[in-house]
């Protein structure tokens, strides 16, 4: 091999050097600057954090209001009662309180519970009854006490059908309501 040239030295000296500094590059400096990257995405994701929960802070008193308009409430939404049976007896007794306060003759009140979805309450009721004294007490079942679920509804009219003249009818009702424990905290 002939020796090299001053100017062939010179490059393979550049060579060397341009090496060396993309290896110092590569093992010291790139990994400081990728460092120095990292910890300022954390910073701008960490601040992110720090005004959503600030927000969230902020927030606190609005969301403790509607804790307490809910809790106020809870009672429109479900029976609260200490068992099962006890929120069944309470839908019977507010479906005899409605037949005492329209006037009308509840037949047969039937616990269904055993058909009841879970969380829920199911009674069914035979009633005799004119055409207003269902449509009052259906709207009573609307809008007072918890909410109700009418399941089934079942109207016959066979004694004015008979007599050809307007009668009580017959009616076959069957509620569902929610049910939760007396001590259940409500959200």
């Amino acid at each position: 091999m002939k020796p090299l040239t001053p100017r062939e030295r010179r490059l393979v000296a550049l060579g060397v050097l341009a090496a060396v500094g993309a290896l110092v590059w590569l093992a010291i400096a790139g990994p400081l600057l990728r460092g120095f990257a990292d910890r300022s995405d954390e910073r701008v994701r960490l601040q992110a954090t720090f005004q959503r929960n600030q927000r969230l802070v902020a927030s606190l008193p609005a969301w403790r209001a509607m804790a307490e308009i809910q809790r106020r409430t809870a009672p429109r939404f479900s029976i609260s009662a200490s068992s099962e049976p006890l929120a069944v007896e309470s839908l019977e007794e507010r479906i005899r309180r409605l037949a005492a306060d329209e006037g009308f003759v509840v037949s047969a009140i039937d616990d269904l519970q055993a058909d009841a979805p879970a969380g829920a309450v199911r009674v069914r009721a035979d009633m005799e009854l004119t055409l207003a004294q269902l449509c009052d007490s259906l709207r009573r079942l609307e809008t007072e006490g918890a909410y109700v679920i009418v399941e089934y509804l079942s109207i016959s009219a066979d004694r004015g059908l008979a007599d050809g003249r307007s009668g009580p009818l017959a009616v076959r009702i069957e509620l569902t309501a929610a049910y939760r424990p007396a001590g259940a905290r409500s959200p």
